[in-house]
This record gives structure tokens, sequence and C-alpha cells, in this order.
């Protein structure tokens, strides 16, 4: 690969930085020599008719130009050196306080934090060429972050980074070499190259953290994807068990008792009507599962006869709050199916629902065999419940199953109110 030299006499603006980095080289010389000769005049009564004044003073006016002299050849072989290596000559490389200017991936306050902490780092200071910890300092106010190798900052220079937010909603990240009493060396990249560092390092940090957080997002989107995989497939379990059974007896109930079939078939697609679209959707309403609860009862009333009883206590107030579908009916079922078909006796069902400013709680009591029937269970309700509060709500929600006051079981489901799950 060739590499193309760019002479300075082939365009006007590369001759007219050459001059300006010559200038620059030779001005702190010219600016000693004037300084000392200001000084020297102003210590002897007219230096220039005092005889044995003017040799110092000549010699020093000549020592000053050529140290200019020297400075000046030294400014033309740095060019030349440049030129050599197929540079191009520009302001931010003359200047002693060159500036970048970048936008963050990340909002103000973030940008602020991680610029902080990856300038403050030993990592940059040895990016830097510091053999100790840098000097910092930081102002989230101003959104200013100082840093340079000693203080105070004026005598050798540090690097200012200031994050603000424009009018478009961009943050932006102005990077500024404040040059301090290297203002009076000669420069030719060096500043521009510490700003290099620090921008090329601000960006990789933020640019990191804006991908670590695309993928963090990326992953929770993904798992809220399986968790409501996960959901769906524990409600499409809980489809009534007793539907055949209920088909079974409203055929037998159309040839023999055509009143009570009638009565059966509107609490079936009452009951239908309210479970089908909860199969479906991740959230209920209290009002929504005490009608499908109720809807079951009367259902297993008519093919149970006098054995079953039930009673529903539901505060008004809570009806419109929402609640995971299909929970409630589940222990119903497992009351009924577990409790009273097993008992040699009628038995009374208790549904009640009641709240507090953090929580609901919904319980099922009933009379029946006992907690040693009903904790088998069906290998769905209870285990079924008890794993998809685990995933909804995690600690925050229990389902307590324990012996009733009455004989029988109270099965009591807790969970946070939505503004607190």
């Amino acid at each position: 690969m060739s590499t193309t030299h760019i002479e300075l006499s082939d365009m006007p603006t590369q001759r007219e930085l050459a001059r300006r980095f010559i200038w620059r080289a030779a001005w702190p010389v010219v600016l000693l020599g004037v300084l000392a000769a200001l000084i020297l005049i102003d210590s002897l009564p007219n230096p220039w008719l005092n005889v044995q004044a003017r040799p110092a003073m000549l010699g020093g006016l000549a020592i000053c130009g050529m140290l200019t002299m020297i400075a000046a050849a030294r400014a033309r072989h740095q060019l030349a050196a440049l030129r050599e290596t197929g540079g191009v000559l520009n302001e931010a490389m003359i200047s002693s306080a060159p500036e970048r200017e970048f936008v963050s991936p990340l909002d103000p306050i973030s940008t602020f934090d991680l610029c902080a902490d990856r300038l403050s780092s030993i990592g940059m200071a040895e990016a830097l060429g510091y053999a100790r910890p840098a000097a910092f300092r930081h102002n989230p106010f101003t959104g200013r972050i100082t840093i340079g190798r000693v203080r105070p900052f004026w005598v050798e220079g540090a690097v200012r980074v200031t994050v603000e937010q424009h009018g478009s909603g961009l943050t932006r990240v102005h990077v500024r070499r404040r040059p301090g009493l290297g203002r009076l060396a000669l420069q030719l990249g060096e500043g521009l190259n510490i700003i290099d560092k620090v921008c090329a390092e601000l960006e990789r940090a933020l640019h990191a953290r804006r991908a670590a957080l695309d993928a963090a997002a990326r992953t929770q989107e993904l798992e809220r994807s399986a968790l409501q995989a996960r959901l769906h497939a524990m409600q499409a379990q809980v489809e009534p068990h007793f539907l055949y059974n209920t088909l079974a007896n409203l055929k037998y109930l159309i040839r023999t008792d055509q009143d009570r079939a009638q009565l059966m078939v509107d609490h079936l697609v009452g009951y239908l009507q309210a479970a089908l679209p909860d199969m479906r959707t991740e959230s209920s309403t209290v009002e929504r599962e005490i009608d499908l609860a109720e809807h079951y009862l009367n259902l297993m009333r008519i093919r149970m006869g006098e054995r079953l009883r039930f009673s529903i206590e539901v505060d008004p107030a809570l009806l419109d709050c929402p609640v995971p579908p299909a929970m409630l009916v589940s222990l119903v079922e497992n009351a009924v199916k577990h409790g009273l078909e097993r008992a040699a006796r009628p038995g009374h069902v208790v549904v009640a629902c009641r709240g507090a400013e953090r929580w609901i709680e919904l319980s099922v009591r009933d009379d029946g065999a006992g907690l040693g029937e009903a904790a088998a269970g069906d290998g769905v309700g209870l285990a079924n419940i008890h794993q998809r509060l685990q995933l909804l709500y995690g600690r925050a929600a229990a389902l307590r199953v324990e012996p009733a006051e009455c004989g029988g079981v109270l099965a009591t489901l807790r969970i946070p109110r939505k503004d607190q799950a």
C-alpha cells in the first residue's frame, strides 16, 4: 500500500498552518527575551548610554535571536517529519487547546456517571501516560469532569469533559484540552492525541453500556415471552375437569327432567362465557372470577342435589380489582371434588373475598372430608396455582391450605394489589 505524501506548498491552507506553527514555536522565546530586556532597561539608568551595559544587552539579543532560530528550526524539522509520514497538518494538531464532541447513546445522568467512573479509573491514567492515579474533579450539577496529572490543573494542564443535553434531546459529550502552562510548549498533535484517547475510551464504554442494556432488555423480553407461554400453558390445564360429566348429566336430564336440563344449560353457558376468555388473557377481575365460581357451584349443585350448599361473601369495592384468572375456581373445584364429594353427608362451601391497602385475599372454606383428603389434590390444581403465583409475583403472593374451624379445609390465596405487584 503506497503512502501519499502531501507537500506543505501544495495547499495554501497547509502553508498558512505551517507559518502559524512556526510562529507558535518561536513566540515564547521572543516573549522571554522581551521580558528580560524590559527588566534590564528598568534596572539600569539610560542603559543604551551605559557603555558597560551595551555588551550584555547585545549579547542577550543575540542569544534571544539564536534561540528563536533554533525553535523555528525545530518546528520545521517536525513539519518535515510529519510530511515524510504522509500526515496532514490541521488546526487541531497545532492547537494547544484542541476539542472533540460526540453524541452519547445514554441519557445525561447515566452518561455523566459512566464518564466520571471511567475517567477516575487507573486504566485511564495509564492510557494517558500518568505514572500515578490522576487528579480528578467532577460536578454533577454543571456536568463537568476534569482530569489531569497533578493539581492545580493550570500548571500542567488537564482534560475537561462536559456532558449536556441539547434541545433535540441528544446527549452531547464535549472533550477539551486545558493547556495550562503547556501553552508555551510546542504542540504538534500531543494535545490532540490525549483528546482522542479520552474520546475513544468514553465512546467505547458508553456504547458497551448501551449494548449491555439492549441485551438485558432483549433477555428480559425473551424471559417475559417464555413466562407468558408457561402461564398460558398452565391456564390451559385449568379446563373444567367436570365438563364431560356435566354433558353426560345434561344428556340424561334432557330425557328425564327438561327444566333442570335447561337450568344446567344456562349455568354451563355462563360458566364457559366466563372461563374461555380467561384462558387467553393474563389478568381477570374479582367480579369475573366470582361469577365463574358461582356458575361452577350451580352446575355442581344440579349434579349433587342437596349434598351441596354454598354462599358467596364479597366486598363490592373489590369487584373491579385485577386478579390472575382461573385460580379461584381451581380452589372451589378442589373443595368440591376432594372435600364434599368424598364426604358421606351434605356440605357447605363458602367463597369469600376481602382486601386491604396492599393485598387482596380470596378464600374457599368447606366443611367436607378434611385436610387429609383435600391435600391430595389431583396433581394439577394446588400445584398449578403455586407455580403460577411464583411466576407472577415471586414471594409477594402466597397460597395457604389449613384445617378449617368447622372441620374441612380453608384455602386462602393472598396476592398483592396491582400497584403493589
